[in-house]
């Protein structure tokens, strides 16, 4: 009977508690409802910030069903960021034999987070934000209605895809980087295109959903939209024959101009692999990378950005020791990634939609800015090759002075890998698998025919033809994870870094002395002002218009060009 007394006693202390969670509804008037939500034990607890402010996320807002929103995504958000760690270090220091049981944790959480986004209240919330913010327009800022239109552009996006859909994804997505690893080593298009044609089928399905949603016909619009928010296929398309045009000529002049000047001196001898992960390290440091919030670590799988703010993960494939120019190159790339994760607006407005990215094509933008411009120009090897002479005790040694390893790192040569291309034929590339993704999945290429048509667009784009499955259709692990709708992004990526830079120039002043001191400082500050801090506060070509004072313009990456092969 005390047992009962007290259980009792606590069951009522327990429903009392959470009789004081509750939110106002809408209706109830905007300021009443402002006074009511004051009082709320909103989380995190004051305590946690102490003489300071509430961060947005956790302050109250004068309509009730907003601020639910805010706690869902506040918790999707939670969700997420698991989601990344729990990735990275599946990639890193995950023991093989767990392999089974993190799949299992991470589709898991996939599926709890999607189910979390999709719920029945979430869409009944939404609407009563929406005609709250009509009614009281005074009481939301910029970043509340950024925020509530996120919110709304993700539900709009899954709320007509099956969760069960979405944990297979997940499930396909990490089992195809351990597939690809295998049917790369064996040359295996027996297996590969059996893997290859399930994940295209679940991308269409998803993809289907979605158009359905969205009133849209493509398929694969839809899976852009997903890493290019606001971004059409048609404009991608539109973008890629001018500039396909402008540096097919180019690409003619410069292999002209380049055969009149003696090849450059190849890396010879042994670089440590401990050696080039310091020099790595030193180097995200230099660009204003945060190792207190963030590491650089070594995969046998490909290069991968990811993790938090407060937590970003860089991962690059394991060196090479005949030639830490490839490490150094995914390094920077991957440090310009980190430097966007963890310049997003995280104080404020932690974990909800509108302190995200903007896709694939800004992100992108940013490491490509690092790594192809910055990282390739003459100044750039002014800076680092003593230092580099120094770490490898090879004085004197001709194929480091900064001539040379600027004349590496800038030549023009076709190659069949991607990863290895110049900043000319990269386009290429791009273009090649751009065309052939969107075809596979708007259904007018089968599976069984891609290594022909690889190889055709190869010999097309390129001018070279691959050796095997391995140079061609399986060197990339990006259709192997189901990144459909990737690969446009590196090309507008580019496109948008040259933009941005030629932009900043105009701002910060001559930049090519300031990268000859290491000093990266006012290129960060410029980019965490002007894009990194904004997260979705604006849609992409607004935010683009805003920094660089004009919609995106592929006249810029060509004058780039001209000015390093050329000038």
């Amino acid at each position: 009977m005390k047992f009962l007394a007290f259980l009792k006693r606590l069951l009522s202390g327990t429903a009392s508690f959470f009789r004081s969670l509750r939110l106002p509804r809408v209706g109830q008037g905007g300021r009443k409802a402002a006074r009511q939500l004051k009082d709320l034990p909103l989380p995190p607890a004051p305590d946690l910030y102490p003489g300071a402010e509430l961060p947005k996320q956790d302050q109250a807002h004068p309509c009730g069903s907003y601020m639910k929103l805010k706690l869902r995504f506040r918790d999707i958000g939670r969700e997420n960021g698991i989601i990344e760690i729990l990735g990275r270090d599946f990639l890193t220091a995950m023991p093989s034999g767990a392999y089974a049981s993190r799949l299992g944790q991470i589709t898991y959480l996939f599926r709890r987070m999607h189910e979390d986004l999709i719920s029945a209240d979430v869409s009944q919330l939404l609407s009563e934000a929406r005609a709250h913010e009509f009614a009281h327009p005074e009481e939301w800022d910029e970043w509340d209605r950024a925020n509530l239109r996120e919110m709304e552009r993700l539900y709009r996006n899954y709320c007509h895809v099956d969760p069960v859909l979405m944990e297979r994804r997940a499930h396909l997505s990490f089992e195809g980087r351990r597939r690809h690893q295998r049917v790369l080593a064996e040359n295996d298009w027996e297996t590969a295109k059996v893997f290859l044609q399930e994940q295209i089928d679940l991308h269409r399905r998803i993809a289907d959903a979605r158009c359905s949603a969205n009133d849209e016909d493509s398929p694969y619009q839809m899976l852009v939209q997903e890493y290019m928010p606001d971004i059409r296929v048609e404009d991608i398309e539109k973008w890629f024959d001018k500039l396909g045009v402008a540096l097919g000529k180019l690409r003619e002049e410069v292999l002209e101009k380049q055969s009149y000047r003696p090849e450059p001196v190849p890396l010879t001898g042994f670089y440590s692999a401990e050696g080039q992960m310091w020099l790595n390290r030193a180097l995200l440091k230099m660009i204003g990378f945060d190792f207190n919030r963030g590491g650089l670590y070594e995969t046998g799988h490909n290069p991968v950005e990811g993790g938090t703010p407060d937590d970003t993960r860089l991962v690059i494939k394991c060196v090479d020791t005949a030639n830490f120019l490839d490490s150094m190159k995914s390094a920077l790339h991957e440090g310009g990634h980190g430097l966007y994760i963890q310049g997003l607006p995280r104080k404020e407005w932690r974990y909800q939609p509108v302190a995200s990215d903007l896709g694939a094509a800004m992100h992108e933008s940013q490491a490509l800015l690092v790594d192809m411009i910055l990282g390739r120009m003459p100044e750039f090897f002014d800076y680092l090759s003593p230092r580099v002479e120094g770490l490898f005790h090879r004085m004197g040694d001709l194929a480091l002075t900064p001539e040379n390893l600027y004349a590496l790192r800038t030549r023009v040569q076709p190659t069949v890998n991607r990863r290895h291309a110049d900043a000319i034929t990269y386009f290429s590339h791009i273009k090649m698998r751009f065309d052939i993704e969107r075809d596979l999945i708007d259904g007018r290429l089968e599976v069984k025919d891609l290594p022909e048509r690889w190889i055709e667009g190869m010999e097309r784009e390129v001018g070279i033809r691959p050796n095997g499955y391995a140079e061609g259709c399986l060197q990339d692990v990006h259709w192997f994870v189901g990144k459909f709708g990737y690969f446009p992004s590196y090309a507008v990526g580019f496109m948008t870094a040259a933009q941005l830079y030629y932009t900043m120039s105009d701002v910060v002043g001559d930049i090519p002395p300031l990268i000859r001191r290491g000093n990266f400082a006012p290129i960060k500050d410029w980019l965490n002002e002007n894009i990194h801090e904004k997260g979705r506060l604006l849609k992409w070509d607004d935010l683009l218009e805003e920094a660089t004072g004009m919609p995106l313009d592929p006249s810029y990456l060509v004058r780039h060009l001209q000015e390093r092969y050329l000038g």
